[in-house]
């Protein structure tokens, strides 16, 4: 799909939204050089509780030692009436490793030049792995990019967390509870706990599924968060354009049945809403 992007604006600076997420793997091997270096043996992990198994990094490898098998993303429009899906761009293996994924993101965002990266707690996962993906595979970040040295910078690094700002001080959530009360699709690929399993199995196509359907429910929810300070005109318009391009670009995943049927539900609660307004308002005939 190609579009002549800077004729979907009226002003002489493109602007660009772009929805990630990444898949993980842990990294046996990294893992291993730091056991090593923490002169950690297997046996001493016959002490540890269950609970200290989980978060003990010398048993289960933290982000350092994980490395990204599918980058997904979607790039918008960012024009007066809302955001307007263009492409959804998606790769990792087999094709391509970590170093090559990076690489084909980083020229992509040096391509579009001005974008705003919006993420579901990428604060804490999809960037810093990112960042460390870069420096491991000797790449130079696309200047469109390079605020993201300074994550703690919030308004200045050009990265959107969705989740802190939704969840503000409660207590961060995952995606798809905030989606089953708004009732965005979510995890339609399979339960999450399932990709590890996919990844060893390598049914790479579902895992790329799952990576692509976390990025369009995120897409969906920021549609709604930009609402509440009038950044959507419409919010039903926003959505069906995302459920029209799932359903003409994404045809080959099954996620994009559920995000059809979501689209025509939508119009379908609209046409209703309008119909009782009618209802309501029309004019009592007289006896």
């Amino acid at each position: 799909m190609h579009h002549d992007l800077n004729s979907l604006w009226k002003g002489t600076s493109p602007r660009f939204v772009v929805v990630l997420d990444a898949e993980l793997a842990y990294d046996h091997e990294a893992h291993a050089r730091y056991q090593m270096a923490e002169r950690f043996l297997p046996v001493d992990a016959g002490h540890l509780s269950p609970r200290e198994v989980r978060t003990d990094p010398r048993v289960t490898p933290r982000w350092p030692c994980h490395r990204i098998t599918t980058l997904s993303w979607l790039v918008m429009t960012e024009a007066e009436d809302g955001l307007r899906p263009v492409r959804l761009e998606t790769r990792g293996l087999p094709e391509q490793d970590e170093a090559a994924a990076l690489r084909a993101f980083f020229a992509d965002m040096d391509h579009l030049g001005h974008v705003r990266i919006v993420t579901w707690g990428g604060f804490h996962t999809d960037l810093p792995q990112i960042l460390i993906g870069a420096i491991d595979a000797g790449l130079r970040l696309p200047s469109s990019l390079t605020a993201l040295q300074s994550p703690w910078r919030r308004d200045a690094s050009g990265h959107l967390d969705l989740c802190g700002e939704m969840c503000g001080g409660a207590v961060p959530v995952h995606l798809a509870e905030i989606a089953a009360r708004l009732g965005i699709p979510a995890k339609l690929t399979c339960r999450p706990d399932l990709v590890s399993r996919f990844m060893e199995q390598g049914k790479w196509s579902a895992v790329r599924s799952v990576c692509e359907g976390d990025v369009l429910t995120t897409a969906t929810l920021l549609m709604r968060w930009r609402h509440l300070s009038g950044g959507t005109a419409s919010v039903l318009e926003a959505t069906r354009r995302l459920t029209g391009f799932v359903a003409e670009h994404c045809a080959h995943r099954a996620y994009a049945a559920d995000w059809r049927r979501y689209g025509d539900d939508l119009l379908a609660t609209a046409f209703a809403a309008e119909a009782r307004k009618a209802e309501i308002f029309a004019p009592v005939a007289c006896r």
